[in-house]
């Protein structure tokens, strides 16, 4: 569920300096190796490479490395873009602004974005970025008609698990003509397992980029001009065991040296120990004052003099910038103009503790007047992150507590909240509880229920310990949170509760707060099946979201309320809210972001109920990984049903069935009882109406609905009529008219009309099998009545035999009895089962044998089903996949079945050898 959202829409700030590639100066050793990894990017007579990673310990020259193979790559017409990145950029949306910005460089045209507004993506899962993002930018990276190439530096800094889905995908979705080029100091969190089985990755690690023998002695003699005779360099270079930074440490503590001999037999061991040895003594070469220098500010992300000097106290930072930048002590350039710099990590890391073995009382000073000096140029990020590292809490609360609102409702940046919460001292909800609450909020969107759990219960706890004051505007938040937790967690009965209490006391909240509560009331009315209520709060939330331009609500508003009027059986006001919600979603979001997903999935079930299949399956097509993980009860078991019955229509039963178990799967590893028990009664009817009562009998018993917790009234509802439509098969008629006579009233009563036109087929079957004709048929006029008042049409198409022999028989002889509508839909309905008849069972859902090597694959497979195919012809698991792909295996089920049917086989096997056949794989 999303975040709320605000008016405010800022841009996120991109950092220009990380798109400036180092630049690589003519004194460097230009290395063989360099040419031949950035030639296996370019065509020739063996397919070019795809992936390139450099992995290796800091100080291994991985920076160069890219740095001179985009260079290669530049001379050889290949478009090139530069991306270095930082811990911040573990921010899904902040990773994403940068390298669209990267793309940029590549092609202004295609990708003209300087960051994305904070309210792109509101708050729907990181998940909603990473699926609009691959897809948007895959497709525009398919325009281009030449080749191009991304290298992204310092990956290792990289450790959400959301980014390293959202690289991986884009890696594997987009064209040949794209080339990515990775440098890490550890294997990266990707998964190019299929890439790298059709040798479209290439590698190179620390044994490959150690300098040789000879390329040791041109850095040093050739260089750095050192005159050093081969036998010293041997030696160096066996000590190094050939790490670069260990060289070039060597190089600048050799300066000055008079026994050189002396100086190199004087280190040895590991690169640690090189490191504090050289280390140590290039830094007593320096003057106090840039000693100085160099200290305090390696306790710094990244520098320019301004900030240098807010820190030192003194005006001389940039000639002592210049004056280390033209040493070549470790500092690196971020910008053409060489204002902002950084220290190569492995040097900062060694500057660092010596600042705390020399100065460690400067420490907490050096970053107070940071965080302050951030804080006046408006990098509240920044400010935050100084604090944190310091230790200064107080500040950092005091800064998280600013900017708490805004990351959270106008940009949804759960990552960065849960990570700046997780480093304060534990006491930090007694300290400032406002900040806990924006944790839990954070929490509940990022699907970590039951640590939401815990953090509210200490809320509460708390609460109670405040002044009246602050009590009432801690439980403002806390209560809120708590209406969208139980809501997130299925506990309608608990959610409705709390929402019209909140309702009631926060009349005039902030229009993004009341209107997530006038949401969370539709929804939990949705379940509880209290309609009119529902479509109160969803009227409500529609005008606050029209009258403050919300559109990201204002489309969750409209997902509700078709929801309610789907439920009251008018799927003509229902589809008109679902394109509304798709047309105020679009205008600020990706189509797949959670509500532009959460629209369509709907609105694909309102055609299928207008019969419109093709619509419907268009518009669930991509749309299984949302269904799986992100939607709740009623979207996914609506999206079950309609993927379920296409499948029954397209292939056969088992097909169908596949669908449901899958549903079923996923119910319980999400702890979904309701949705459990919504799909086992799909899967008994389903059975019952393929003649299939026996095995319909031991699902039946196999799930005992009588065990799932009935505190739900949808649970109890849908238990009775698996027993009624039970107890029909087993011929017991009179017994089923009495169950459905209280359900019927009931569902009278609440205005559900959907559900009462099924019911009323139940009860015109029960009829036609007591031989009650006029009663039937009366049952039959009912349901007609309602179905062509509100549009249900398919529901008709999809009942038994003998309901729909009784239309046939109504439309010759009974139709005067029915309005024009309900006459109007007997007739299209008498229609459309004479042309169903004529259609042959034989061309329903082709054999495993039907189709032969060589026949053309009439259905294209998307990309997810060629990655699929990539993936189990490399040997992968199902775990495996949904593993490297962060989805659940359900979803890989999902793609993996819809691959075999298009494929017309039924197993791995088949599947592979069957797409050689096609020449879909080699």
């Amino acid at each position: 569920m999303p975040a709320a959202s605000s008016e405010a829409s800022r841009a996120i700030n991109v950092l220009r300096s990380k798109l400036i590639k180092p630049q690589v100066s003519g004194k460097l050793v230009l290395r063989e190796l360099c040419g031949e990894f950035a030639k296996e990017f370019l065509d020739g007579e063996v397919a070019s490479k795809k992936v390139g990673l450099v992995v290796a310990p800091a100080g291994y020259g991985k920076s160069t490395l890219l740095a001179q193979s985009f260079d290669v790559l530049v001379e050889n017409n290949v478009q090139c873009s530069w991306l270095s990145l930082d811990p911040e950029d573990n921010n899904p949306r902040r990773f994403v602004s940068h390298l669209l910005a990267a793309l940029e460089v590549i092609s202004t045209d295609n990708f003209a974005v300087a960051g994305l507004k904070e309210d792109q993506h509101l708050g729907a899962d990181s998940k909603v970025l990473i699926e609009h993002f691959v897809s948007d930018t895959a497709a525009k990276l398919d325009f281009l008609d030449f080749k191009h190439a991304l290298f992204i530096d310092d990956y290792h800094v990289i450790d959400n698990p959301d980014v390293h889905t959202l690289l991986e995908r884009l890696v594997l979705y987009s064209s040949d003509n794209t080339m990515f080029v990775i440098a890490s100091r550890v294997q990266p969190g990707l998964a190019f397992k299929s890439l790298r089985v059709r040798e479209k990755v290439s590698e190179l690690t620390a044994r490959e980029l150690a300098f040789a023998p000879n390329e040791a002695e041109e850095f040093l003699n050739g260089t750095k001009q050192l005159g050093l005779d081969s036998e010293l360099i041997q030696a160096l270079d066996r000590r190094t065991e050939g790490w670069v930074a260990g060289l070039q440490l060597a190089a600048l503590a050799l300066v000055g040296q008079t026994d050189s001999e002396d100086f190199i037999r004087e280190f040895s061991g590991t690169d640690r120990d090189v490191t504090d040895y050289l280390g140590e003594v290039v830094l007593a070469q320096q003057s106090d004052s840039t000693r100085r220098f160099l200290l305090w500010t390696s306790l710094l992300e990244r520098m320019n003099a301004d900030i240098a000097n807010a820190i030192l106290g003194f005006e001389s930072s940039q000639a002592i910038l210049e004056q280390v930048d033209g040493q070549n002590l470790f500092v690196i350039p971020l910008d053409r103009n060489r204002e902002w710099y950084r220290y190569h990590h492995l040097f900062r890391d060694f500057l660092n503790v010596q600042m705390l073995k020399e100065n460690p009382g400067d420490v907490e000073g050096v970053y107070q007047r940071a965080v302050t000096w951030c804080v006046d140029q408006g990098q509240t990020s920044e400010a935050i992150n100084y604090a944190l590292r310091g230790g200064l809490y107080d500040r950092a609360m005091d800064l998280i507590k600013e900017t708490a609102k805004s990351l959270l409702q106008n940009s949804g940046e759960h990552w960065t909240m849960l990570r700046w919460v997780r480093q304060l001292p534990q006491d930090y909800v007694t300290r400032r509880p406002e900040i806990a609450v924006a944790y839990s909020w954070s929490l509940i969107f990022s699907r970590q229920y039951a640590e939401a759990r815990e953090v509210q219960k200490t809320l509460s706890d708390l609460s109670e310990q405040q002044s009246p004051e602050l009590k009432a505007q801690l439980l403002y938040g806390i209560n809120l949170n708590q209406c969208v937790l139980e809501g997130a967690c299925d506990n309608s009965e608990r959610a409705s509760v709390l929402v019209k209490e909140w309702l009631h006391d926060h009349s005039q909240a902030e229009p993004g707060d009341l209107m997530t509560a006038y949401v969370m009331q539709s929804y939990s009315a949705l379940s509880m099946f209290e309609l009119e209520l529902g479509i109160s709060a969803t009227e409500k939330a529609i005008a606050i979201g029209l009258e403050h331009s919300l559109d990201y609500f204002h489309s969750w508003a409209r997902a509700c309320a078709g929801m309610l009027y789907m439920q009251r059986g008018d799927v003509t006001a229902a589809i008109e809210h679902y394109r509304l919600g798709i047309e105020h979603n679009n205008r600020n979001t990706s189509a797949f972001s959670y509500m532009g997903s959460l629209n369509t999935v709907l609105l694909a079930e309102a055609y299928y109920e207008q019969n419109d299949l093709t619509q419907a399956e268009e518009l669930l097509e991509d749309r299984f990984e949302y269904i799986d993980n992100e939607s709740v009860v009623e979207v996914a078991y609506a999206s079950y049903r309609v993927l379920a019955r296409l499948q029954f229509l397209k292939a056969d039963l088992d097909a169908g069935l596949s669908v449901i178990r899958l549903g079923k799967e996923s119910a319980t590893q999400a702890k979904l009882p309701r949705l459990f028990a919504l799909l086992c009664g799909l899967e008994i009817h389903s059975l019952l109406a393929a003649g299939q009562g026996k095995e319909a009998r031991r699902i039946a018993i196999e799930n005992d609905l009588d065990r799932i917790e009935t505190a739900s009234v949808g649970i109890g509802e849908v238990r009775d009529l698996v027993h009624a439509e039970l107890l029909l098969d087993a011929g017991q008629p009179d017994e089923v008219l009495q169950m459905v006579d209280a359900i019927e009233l009931r569902l009278a009563e609440e205005g559900r009309l959907r559900r009462l036109l099924e019911v009323l087929l139940l009860r015109c079957r029960a009829e036609l099998q007591l031989a009650r004709s006029d009663d039937a048929t009366y049952s039959l006029c009912r349901a007609l009545e309602i179905g062509a008042a509100g549009g249900l049409y398919r529901v008709f198409l999809d009942a038994s035999g003998d309901i729909l022999q009784l239309v046939e028989r109504l439309a010759k002889e009974d139709a005067g009895k029915l309005t024009k509508p309900a006459a109007d839909l007997v007739a299209n309905l008498t229609m459309d089962v004479a042309g169903a008849s004529t259609v042959k069972q034989s061309d329903i859902g082709r054999s495993d044998d039907a189709r032969k090597p060589g026949d053309v694959l009439f259905e294209n497979l998307t990309k997810r089903e060629r990655q699929m195919l990539d993936t189990i012809a490399g040997g992968e698991t199902n775990k495996e996949i949904a593993e490297s792909l962060f989805i659940s295996e359900q979803t890989v089920k999902w793609h993996l079945h819809q691959l075999y049917q298009k494929l017309g086989v039924k197993n791995r096997t088949s599947a592979i050898a069957r797409a050689r056949d096609l020449l879909l794989i080699d």
